[in-house]
């Protein structure tokens, strides 16, 4: 029996080893065994995955991260140990060099958030960093973020058992409160733990709370204390507010135990005594004993920080309009916070930005939102999904998902709004390429590129990447792995104003960290030019590329491999015509490995059958040098000049040949190993099936 089939698809990419007998599934058919240093493309077929430019070494370099105000005028941020490399990818130059309070250990847990010209940076053990440009980025600046009335910390407020009086009310007004004499024991008063009362000229403080027990030596209710324990206002108040009689003071200069200065924030009702207990003082949520936020995101003209060590599940949000501000009132513009608990309500790892705040959990995923506007009275926190996050990989925004890798670190979920439940939905998009995940050490670091394939790169634990092309109006997710000859350490992708993103890398080839440039004109990794001199090559600087390849470019058709003899630090030209400047980089090897073609429909099956390939036909778009089973293609038609130079092949080529074997096991393998251009459309194939 003869069959035709084509494949002219790869939208499922790689898939998992143990799918290779689930032929009842589309993906099986729209996939592959093996995809490396392949991209699958969303219009149908593969190409060579984009090899990298080289531009320069940035010893001790760890992260990327971009900062873009509009496409024309994007930059890179490059983070090391206490510094911050500000570099411009249009030039590929290095525009600034500042300090940061960034160790090694803390910068791959930086998380960040951009608000115009000012980008935000937090990290639990840092006070918030804000780094802004002038608006024509010829100065930079990072600095600690102060804040106009910074976040209050509500379980360490005091109650003071005295009563205050505050000298005026009226707001923006520099005031002083005076405290009232300790009061007088009253057998008719309720105490608490810790009020102090006088008695008998004799300072007593409350052991437990009591009421008509009268203080007393050897009391269980009652201890005589000096004169110290009746302090009250501390000088570590100073930056701490009183609230009192309706209105806030910020508390400004320490005068006594009973005295301190401040101006009004929040106009107060009246200046009458407010009685003991009825007014407290907050000190700021943030400091070294609390910690500093983990999280940072904007959210309609607020900005939103979350997670200290005393609060982990605790979110703030600022005045709109007002990044500074986190003075918390009732008005509808004001600052406000709120806690996210349930059963799986554990730290918050990030927040994000999408219909609400999204807060990523290890236990959950929550949304901070509001049926109307957003405001200190409306705003409500709701449990969504309950899948939990891998607290070392930040989310990425693709279209209206939000990407984020599930706790464990090996699978990645796409959060968004879904209509029909009202509500976020968290379905699985590593399931059918799971092995990826777990043979690399989880995702580390996810970073999407739009233009021009709609690539979400992953940096995987062991320094390796993997590849998904991701487009859900067509029905792609297809994941492809990929060697980029080291170990890479940041991916991060730039917008441009027209044309590709530009994507950059810092990846440590034998101990030099190089920032390369991926891209799709690169048909090597770490590409550049080379110049011939005396028919060689000196290639002594580059010491971190253990092997090289030559490649010359004269037009947009013509490409060709320079031959070469290494000898040391040299490499020889063999063809003694050759001159100029041609492109030297490391090779690579692209692989894909096809699934064997099920002929019958399920539950009936071919895979036990011996089977034939009679004939392939490979359909080319601008590709030379293919390889398939070995053996290289020779893409040359009738009508070429065999000795004129090769031009890049596109239509199809028929190869013929192959032996009987078990249909399961028919080898379906092409590669590519030369620096040249390679994409491949569709595969078509006619089988012949012996049934016996």
């Amino acid at each position: 029996m003869k069959s035709t089939v084509i494949k002219n698809n790869f939208s499922a990419g790689e898939l998992s080893p143990v799918l290779t007998t689930r032929t009842d599934i589309q993906q099986y058919a729209n996939g592959a065994k093996e995809l490396t240093n392949m991209i699958p493309l969303v219009e149908g077929g593969v190409r060579k995955r984009p090899g990298t430019y080289f531009r320069q070494i940035i010893a001790g370099a760890l992260r990327l991260i971009p900062f873009v105000v509009k496409s024309e005028s994007s930059y890179l941020l490059i983070f090391k140990p206490l510094q911050l490399i500000v570099y411009n990818p249009r030039t590929y130059a290095v525009v600034a060099t500042l300090t940061t309070p960034y160790t090694a250990d803390q910068i791959p847990d930086v998380q960040f958030v951009q608000y115009r010209y000012d980008m935000f940076f937090t990290h639990s053990k840092v006070p918030v960093q804000r780094f802004r440009s002038s608006t024509d980025f010829t100065n930079w600046e990072i600095a600690e973020f102060i804040f106009t009335h910074p976040p209050l910390n509500d379980d360490a407020a005091r109650y003071p058992f005295r009563k205050a009086t505050p000298s005026d009310k009226t707001i923006g007004t520099n005031i002083t409160v005076t405290l009232s004499d300790v009061a007088e024991w009253a057998s008719a008063t309720s105490y608490i733990k810790g009020d102090v009362v006088v008695s008998s000229l004799v300072y007593w403080q409350a052991l437990v709370a009591n009421t008509n027990q009268p203080p007393a030596v050897n009391s269980t209710y009652w201890a005589p204390v000096t004169s110290t324990a009746v302090d009250t206002f501390l000088a570590t108040d100073v930056g701490s507010y009183i609230s009192i009689n309706g209105g806030i003071v910020k508390v400004t200069q320490f005068t006594s135990a009973t005295v301190v200065a401040g101006e009004i924030v929040k106009a107060f009702d009246s200046v009458n005594a407010a009685v003991e207990r009825s007014w407290g003082i907050t000190p700021p949520a943030f400091n070294a004993t609390n910690g500093y936020p983990r999280c940072v995101t904007f959210f309609k003209q607020r900005l939103a920080l979350a997670n200290i060590l005393a609060a982990p599940n605790k979110i703030w949000l600022s005045a709109v309009g007002e990044n500074g501000n986190f003075l918390e009132t009732t008005d509808d513009a004001d600052a406000f916070s709120i806690v996210s608990a349930s059963g799986l309500s554990n730290s918050i790892l990030f927040i994000e930005a999408t219909r609400g705040v999204i807060c990523l959990t290890s236990g959950g995923e929550y949304m901070v939102s509001s049926n109307g506007a957003l405001t200190p009275t409306t705003a409500e926190i709701n449990e969504h999904t309950a899948y939990g996050a891998y607290p070392i990989t930040r989310p990425c925004r693709v279209g209206n998902e939000l990407l984020f890798v599930q706790r464990g670190g090996e699978r990645l979920r796409a959060l968004s709004y879904r209509y029909e439940v009202d509500g976020l939905v968290s379905p699985e998009i590593s399931t059918l390429a799971s092995h990826i995940g777990e043979e690399h050490g989880g995702i580390e670091e996810i970073t999407y590129q739009q233009e021009p394939e709609s690539i979400v790169w992953c940096k995987m634990g062991d320094g390796k990447v993997a590849s998904i092309t991701f487009n859900r109006d067509q029905e792609v997710v297809a994941w492809a792995q990929h060697d980029f000859g080291g170990s890479t350490l940041s991916m991060c992708s730039l917008p441009t104003k027209l044309g590709s993103d530009q994507c950059f890398m810092l990846i440590n080839r034998n101990g030099s960290i190089c920032l390369e440039e991926v891209s799709f004109n690169a048909n090597m990794d770490s590409q550049r030019d080379a110049a011939i001199v005396n028919n060689a090559i000196d290639v002594s600087p580059i010491t971190y590329i253990d092997s090289f390849d030559l490649m010359k470019q004269e037009d947009s058709e013509i490409y060709y491999a320079v031959a070469f003899t290494k000898s040391g630090t040299t490499l020889k030209i063999s063809n003694t015509d050759q001159s100029g400047t041609v492109q030297l980089g490391k090779p690579f090897d692209c692989k894909m490995q096809l699934f064997p073609p099920e002929l019958s429909q399920s539950p009936a099956s071919t895979m036990i059958y011996k089977a034939q390939i009679i004939r392939m036909a490979f359909f080319f778009y601008k590709t030379l040098a293919p390889v398939f089973n070995g053996k290289q293609l020779e893409l040359l038609k009738f009508s070429n000049d065999p000795l004129s130079k090769r031009k890049l092949f596109t239509g199809r080529y028929l190869h013929e040949g192959g032996n009987f074997s078990d249909l399961y096991d028919v080898p379906l393998v092409i590669t590519h190993n030369k620096p040249l251009p390679f994409r491949l459309q569709a595969v078509a194939m006619e089988i012949s099936i012996n049934e016996r």
